[in-house]
């Protein structure tokens, strides 16, 4: 569907971020989504002629499938879901974004991560279909560590 309030969702340079992370260390990036009602392509998409669907189906039949095969052809290994919840309420009265899933997907290091995130084919074939899908949407990259005895 397209629509004039589309806003591209900025993100940072990952790349420039590769250093903060240990060389060929685990990563897994938690992903906090918030939908659109309906999915939201800029009318100079190629996607904007696309049959309207709400932001989660956008999410998971047009963005999924394009992470993947970017994912495909930049070489990474597939990240490992770990974990893809939908949410019922958020607990804390400081924080009351309603987001609609929380999932965790493990990579096989941030480089790989970054180069996948910075490549064409994610950017060109996925992004659009993700900034169309989510209204809201915060990600944490986070390193294992051992579970502290108690």
């Amino acid at each position: 569907m397209a629509d004039t309030s589309y806003t591209p969702i900025k993100t940072k340079d990952y790349l420039s971020l590769v250093g903060k992370f240990p060389d060929n260390a685990p990563i897994t990036v938690v992903h906090m989504l918030q939908f659109n009602d309906v999915a939201i392509y800029p009318e100079s998409s190629p996607h904007a002629s696309l049959d309207p669907v709400s932001g989660r189906d956008a999410f998971y039949h047009r963005y999924i499938p394009a992470g993947a095969a970017a994912a495909q052809e930049v070489g990474i290994t597939p990240a490992e879901t770990r974990f893809f919840l939908t949410t019922v309420v958020n607990l804390l009265p400081h924080n009351d974004v309603a987001w609609d899933v929380v999932a965790a997907r493990r990579y096989q290091s941030f480089s790989d991560y970054a180069r996948y995130q910075a490549s064409e084919a994610y950017t060109k074939n996925a992004v659009p279909h993700r900034d169309a899908a989510l209204k809201n949407w915060s990600l944490v990259a986070c390193l294992d560590q051992d579970v502290p005895k108690f």
